[in-house]
């Protein structure tokens, strides 16, 4: 089959929709990879059989470009761009904006793909759904609703994007062939509110090799640990209501020799900085740039203790299954993570960490009692990692294209 996937992000970050797009292409498939451009690296090899199509959308344009610049430039056009930020951040600005936008990416897409045969279009995220839906009708292709999280319900939607989002959200879901999401909760959660679909549940597990585990990779890790430190680590964006000013407050809780690494990037980095300068743990809490989904695992080795705090603030957090759950797993990293069902039917269920109140005094105490029983919690990652695997969900993901076919 000819694939077309969608996805309003750029693709050298995101790791779930690459190993999806290789998954079909091992299993011979044509994939059309069509994703927004927004790092200006070169594109990335990933098979040979995925072809990808990374897309300019102005919006995207002038996000990046008022991102240049020098540190003085930057200071005198700060105030200009708040301003710009929070008048594109208004909701009867916001959501007009989006859709040009959206509808820019359909118009490309289809130009680029004008002279070849599509024969599903594979939407990741609501996000790329009504651009899809466009393009399956223009191609008359098979429609898969790909869909990670509760879209509706994430951190910084407004509630006219609430609103307007649900409604898009149910009028497409009836013209979807298949759903895939990635656990019970999600489904069951989508299906409440727009009715039953075929649905495929394919959990965010990263690709490992156990290969991995024996290369000597120089990486970025120039911190002033020594042998008797518990490192602690957060990996993933710093957006709000992670828990992440949580898990610094913690750290004023913590013996000297407990020390935590956050690795990623987003809005709340400045912030986070601020917080652990004015509670004196900048010896104690480290700041690491975001880095690739292949690099990440030899990061992850280097901890002691994996971190998932995310708030109950939302139903997308609530039943939401981080993919990090899995990555600190395989690395053999237990994991302290907020009390919901979405984390804890992994947490729980194989015993590779500790359900936390989603307090400072809650992490702490989920830490220390990892602690007291590290052994036992790691051998429960490392046979939970030969049984949660991304070989066993692709066959998922493969058959439903057999399904299509």
């Amino acid at each position: 089959m000819n694939i077309l996937m969608l996805l309003y992000k750029d693709i050298p970050y995101d790791a779930r929709v690459k190993r999806e797009a290789l998954a079909l292409a091992e299993a011979g498939h044509a994939v059309y990879l069509a994703c927004v451009r927004e790092f200006q690296e070169p594109d990335p090899f990933l098979h040979k059989n995925i072809h990808l199509i990374r897309i300019g959308i102005s919006v995207k344009s002038i996000k990046a470009t008022m991102s240049k610049g020098n540190a003085s430039a930057q200071t005198r056009q700060s105030a200009v761009k708040k301003l710009i930020v929070r008048t594109a951040r208004l909701p009867l600005v916001k959501i007009p904006k989006d859709y040009l936008a959206y509808y820019e990416f359909y118009k490309k897409v289809k130009a680029h793909l004008k002279d070849i045969s599509i024969d599903a279009v594979h939407c990741h995220d609501l996000n790329t759904l009504w651009q899809g839906h466009m393009l399956s009708k223009d191609f008359s292709a098979k429609l898969i609703y790909d869909s990670h999280e509760i879209f509706n319900e994430m951190a910084g939607r407004n509630q006219l994007d609430r609103i307007a989002g649900y409604a898009m959200e149910k009028r497409l879901f009836q013209k979807i062939d298949y759903l895939v999401t990635v656990n019970p909760y999600l489904r069951d959660y989508l299906f409440e509110k727009n009715g039953a679909k075929p649905c495929v549940l394919i959990q965010n597990i990263p690709l490992f090799h156990k290969d991995v585990l024996k290369q000597d990779k120089a990486i970025d890790w120039d911190y002033p640990f020594n042998e008797k430190d518990t490192i602690l680590l957060y990996q993933g964006g710093f957006s709000p209501y992670r828990g992440l000013e949580l898990i610094i407050d913690a750290m004023a809780k913590l013996p000297e020799t407990y020390k935590l690494v956050m690795i990623g990037s987003g809005i709340l980095k400045d912030e986070l900085v601020s917080r652990t300068g004015s509670l004196g743990l900048s010896n104690r809490v480290f700041f690491h740039d975001q880095v690739s989904s292949e690099d990440l695992i030899h990061y992850t080795l280097k901890a002691d203790i994996g971190l998932v705090m995310y708030e109950k603030v939302s139903k997308n957090n609530y039943y939401s299954t981080p993919n990090k759950i899995f990555e600190y797993l395989q690395a053999g990293v237990p994991a302290v993570s907020s009390n919901h069902p979405g984390k804890s039917v992994i947490i729980d269920e194989y015993k590779t960490g500790v359900l936390a109140e989603e307090t400072p005094e809650g992490i702490v105490n989920g830490i220390l009692e990892i602690m007291n029983q590290y052994a036992y919690y790691q051998q429960n990652c490392l046979r939970a990692r030969e049984v949660l695997t991304w070989e066993a969900e692709s066959k998922k993901l493969i058959q439903m294209y057999e399904n299509l076919s």
